[in-house]
């Protein structure tokens, strides 16, 4: 017998693991600009960028590989 999602998901052993917030990425859409915060220790000021539809998966691309690789590599996120 297979247990529902529901009891899958209340069961205690199962619970996720407690994570903290290591970044935000705010988007505003009243400036039309993109900022990325990020809280690990050493790291510079926030990065912002203008926001428009063809800089957005660029913007989030260049946190994703560059940011994390200057200033974090061989971190766990």
């Amino acid at each position: 017998m297979t247990p529902t999602g529901a009891q899958a998901r209340d069961t205690p052993a199962r619970a996720p693991a407690r994570q903290q917030i290591v970044g935000l990425l705010v988007v505003d859409t009243d400036r039309v600009s993109a900022r990325y915060e990020c809280y690990r220790p050493g790291c510079p000021m926030p990065h912002e960028a203008p926001l428009n539809s063809s800089t957005t998966a660029a913007f989030v691309g260049g946190i994703k590989a560059r940011h994390l690789s200057q200033y974090h590599a061989g971190e766990t996120p």
